[in-house]
C-alpha cells in the first residue's frame, strides 16, 4: 500500500473537527464524506470540502478508497454489516460494532465488521508503558477514567475501550457492579443508548480490582489510568507515563513530544493497522467486550453486581 491512505468518513456534521483532526499532517487523504440524513451529509461534504457519499452502501463498494470509517454513532443494519464484510475496502470504527452482544453471539463473523479505534492500550502512551509492565510487578488494581466531549465519541465507545483497558491489564474480569448517571434519568434498553457517566467495580482473580469511570460529558478528550502493584505506581495517558516507586522516587518516565487530539489517534491507528506494524496491535475481542458491557448495563439496571457468564446465559436463552 502507498503512503497516502485514501479514506471515506460516514459520520455526523458535528464530528467535523474530529475528521480534520485525523487527516492533518498525516497519511490520512479524505476521499469523500457522507452521513446517515441527507441534509446533514451536504452540511458535512461542504464544511469538509470534499464529495459527499449519499448512501452507506456506495461508500462501501467504492473502488478508489483503501479505508471507510464509521464514525457516525447511529445504527446500521445486518446486511449493511454483512456488505461490510465482503467490501472491498478496511473499515474503521469508532462506535463498536455490531452494537449488540446478543448479534455477535449469534455470529461470530460479526465481530469482523469494522476495528475499533482508537484504543486506549493502542495509543504511544499505553505502548510504552507496557515495555515496562514486566519489571513493575504484580499489578493489582487499576483507576480507570475514559471521557469525551461534543463529537469525540458515545458513552458506550469509553465503555467498550474501557472493558479492554481492565482485562489488558488486570485479567479476566469475574464481576461488574456499576451505576449510571444520565440526564434524562433511568438505563436504557440497549448499549448504544447509554448517555452520561457510569462508574463500575470490577473484580478479578485473587483480588485484584479495578474502578471505571466512563463519560461523554467530560466536556473534552481524557484517557488516564493509574495502575497501582507491588512495585509502586503507574500513571499513564495517551501521551506517556511516569513510574513511582512504592519510597516515592520516579524509576521511569515518557513522554511524546506531540499532540494527542482523539482524530490524531485515530489515524495513528490506522497507519499502524495498514503497515507491517498492524501485527503488533492484536484487535480486540468483540464479543467478550460487548458482553462486559451488557453486564455493566444490566448491573446499573439493577442495582446489583452481574457476571458475564450471566449475561452470556441470558442471551443464549430461546
Amino acid at each position: 500500500m502507498s503512503s497516502r491512505i485514501r479514506l471515506i468518513v460516514w459520520a455526523e456534521p458535528g464530528q467535523a473537527a474530529l475528521v480534520r483532526e485525523a487527516i492533518e499532517d498525516g497519511p490520512l487523504h479524505l476521499a469523500a464524506v457522507g452521513s446517515p440524513d441527507t441534509a446533514a451529509g451536504t452540511r458535512l461534504s461542504e464544511a469538509l470540502a470534499v464529495d459527499r457519499a449519499t448512501t452507506l452502501r456506495e461508500a462501501i463498494l467504492r473502488d478508489d478508497v483503501d479505508l471507510l470509517w464509521l464514525a457516525s454513532p447511529q445504527r446500521i443494519d445486518t446486511d449493511e454489516r454483512r456488505l461490510l464484510r465482503a467490501g472491498r475496502a478496511n473499515a474503521i470504527t469508532t462506535e463498536p460494532l455490531p452494537a449488540s452482544a446478543a448479534d455477535v453471539l449469534a455470529d461470530p463473523d460479526e465481530a469482523a465488521t469494522a476495528r475499533f479505534v482508537p484504543l486506549m492500550r493502542q495509543s504511544p502512551g499505553y505502548r510504552a508503558a507496557a515495555d515496562v509492565f514486566e519489571t513493575f510487578g504484580e499489578r493489582c488494581a487499576a483507576n480507570i477514567v475514559l471521557g469525551c466531549g461534543p463529537g469525540q465519541g458515545t458513552l458506550f465507545a469509553r465503555l467498550f475501550d474501557a472493558m479492554d483497558l481492565a482485562e489488558a491489564l488486570c485479567g479476566r474480569i469475574e464481576q461488574v457492579h456499576a451505576a449510571l448517571w444520565r440526564p434524562l434519568g433511568g438505563v436504557p434498553e440497549t448499549l448504544d443508548g447509554l448517555t452520561g457517566t457510569l462508574t463500575a467495580n470490577l473484580r478479578f482473580r485473587f483480588n485484584h480490582c479495578a474502578a471505571v469511570t466512563v463519560s461523554d460529558c467530560a466536556g473534552a478528550w481524557l484517557r488516564r489510568i493509574v495502575l497501582l502493584g507491588t512495585k509502586g505506581c503507574l500513571h499513564i495517558d495517551d501521551g506517556g507515563f511516569q513510574w513511582i516507586a512504592p519510597d516515592g522516587r520516579e524509576i521511569d518516565t515518557h513522554r511524546e513530544n506531540r499532540a494527542l487530539s482523539p482524530g490524531k489517534l485515530v489515524a495513528d491507528q490506522v497507519r499502524r493497522m495498514l503497515t507491517a506494524q498492524h501485527g503488533t496491535d492484536p484487535p480486540p475481542d468483540t464479543a467478550r467486550l460487548l458482553v462486559l458491557c451488557e453486564a455493566a448495563r444490566l448491573s446499573a439496571r439493577t442495582g446489583g453486581p452481574e457476571t458475564p457468564d450471566k449475561v452470556i446465559e441470558m442471551l443464549r436463552r430461546p
